[in-house]
């Protein structure tokens, strides 16, 4: 069972959903990430002021070259229990290894560090025993009660609670907005 998750960024800002169901490291692996986007006036890789923030409580056992790994189990191993990777994590400001987080802490701003990126972004995937958790299937990512599908192919997609549907797209137009509300998780 997942443990509970919330959105990866702060309440009350609004941020976009722009890449669905996809590879988590390798363009052809597990479609197991989601990707996140600030608002912001402009395109490409950009300084941004907006945080990351941990989805759930955990140690920070990886923090380097844009990634940050989250053990949620609490044991410092990566290759145990459940651990959420953060990739495109600014240096500056980006959590250090071995600092404990509670959910909402901060982790770091988004960007386009760590591996290949057109914008700034924070690309999210969860592992459990080391291995990369399919966004979509029989345990999809929940995120505050945000479920994520599958699009016709990898960064398409969309995320659903209720009736609410939020639809990857990497323009960010507004129907790929989404927003953390004072209520949730």
């Amino acid at each position: 069972v997942q443990p509970p998750l919330s959105l990866p960024f702060e309440r009350g800002k609004l941020w976009a959903l722009t890449g669905g169901p996809h590879g988590a490291w390798e363009q052809n692996g597990s479609w197991a990430a989601l990707d996140f986007a600030p608002g912001s006036i402009s395109f490409g890789c950009v300084r941004s002021d907006a945080w990351v923030v941990a989805s759930a409580p955990g140690i920070v056992t990886r923090s380097a070259n844009g990634v940050v790994a989250l053990d949620l189990d609490g044991d410092g191993l990566e290759q145990t229990g459940w651990v959420l990777l953060y990739l495109h994590i600014a240096k500056e400001n980006r959590v250090a290894v071995g600092t404990v987080l509670d959910r909402d802490d901060r982790i770091g701003h988004p960007s386009c560090e760590g591996g290949f990126a057109t914008g700034t972004h924070v690309h999210i995937a969860r592992k459990y025993n080391g291995e990369w958790i399919a966004a979509d299937g029989p345990l999809p990512f929940d995120l505050g009660g945000w479920v994520a599908h599958n699009g016709e192919s990898p960064y398409k997609g969309s995320l659903t609670r209720g009736d609410e549907s939020v639809v990857a797209n990497t323009t960010s137009p507004s129907s790929a907005n989404i927003m953390r509300k004072d209520d949730d998780l």
